[in-house]
């Protein structure tokens, strides 16, 4: 267990904190998860993917905790430096009209760098999948840009 909690703690803290902006939550999410992985007891010889099993427990303890307090998904965009204010604007206001998990998904792969592969198994889908939804993405987000 402790072999497999520093190996998956920093990658599963960061994805936390990539979806709730809150440090101290994040911290708590990681903490739950390990202990939903401890409580599995034997059962955790049947999870094919430790690391599959231990982001979409993250993933979906973020979902419940911030659907009890009502709050949106936290996704902070990051810029570069030559980025103006006037193009940080405008790029808010196209990720803005994505749906929230289009958004979540082009952001964890264009801004994170998550691989697809890592994409599919936090979202249950497959590699394929995932390409043509991140496809659809830019392709709407292109449409959007040149409204």
């Amino acid at each position: 267990m402790e072999k497999i909690y520093r190996q998956h703690k920093d990658r599963l803290f960061q994805f936390s904190l990539y979806l709730t902006g809150d440090r101290q939550l994040s911290e708590d999410i990681v903490h739950d998860t390990f202990l939903k992985f401890a409580n599995q007891g034997e059962m955790t010889d049947d999870i094919v993917s430790v690391k599959n099993w231990l982001f979409i427990c993250a993933r979906n303890l973020i979902y419940n905790h911030l659907k009890k307090k009502s709050i949106k998904r936290y996704i902070p965009v990051q810029y570069g430096p030559t980025v103006t204010a006037e193009e940080k604007l405008f790029i808010e206001q196209v990720l803005g009209q994505l749906l929230p998990e289009d958004r979540e998904l082009i952001l964890l792969r264009e801004q994170q760098r998550y691989s697809v592969r890592e994409i599919s198994e936090m979202f249950e889908l497959s590699e394929e999948a995932v390409r043509v939804r991140l496809f659809r993405i830019r392709k709407k987000m292109q449409k959007l840009a040149k409204e």
